[in-house]
């Protein structure tokens, strides 16, 4: 019983270490990407806690506005967001 806990332990520290190591690289100035295909601008700062990367700042429309970390992936075009334009547009 003890070693399977261990076993247990030791497998879901090792998945959240690759996970942690795979969360995808942004650049400052990358074009951002709606999910329906709008270009809502450029990172302008990367929004950070410690090592870990909680969204990015753009100027969108006439406001400054944060995405979240977890709605964006990085593609050969830019960085995605899980979002709408609409729903971008409602950011504050």
């Amino acid at each position: 019983m003890l070693l399977r806990s261990a076993l247990t332990l030791t497998l879901a520290l090792a998945s959240l270490s690759s996970a942690h190591a795979a969360a995808p690289a942004i650049d400052r100035n990358a074009r951002i990407y709606s999910a329906d295909g709008a270009v809502l601008g450029k990172v302008d700062r990367l929004m950070m806690k410690g090592d870990e990367l909680t969204g990015v700042q753009l100027i969108f429309g006439s406001k400054m506005i944060v995405i979240p970390a977890d709605t964006l992936t990085v593609e050969d075009t830019g960085v995605k967001t899980s979002l709408t334009k609409k729903e971008v547009r409602a950011l504050r």
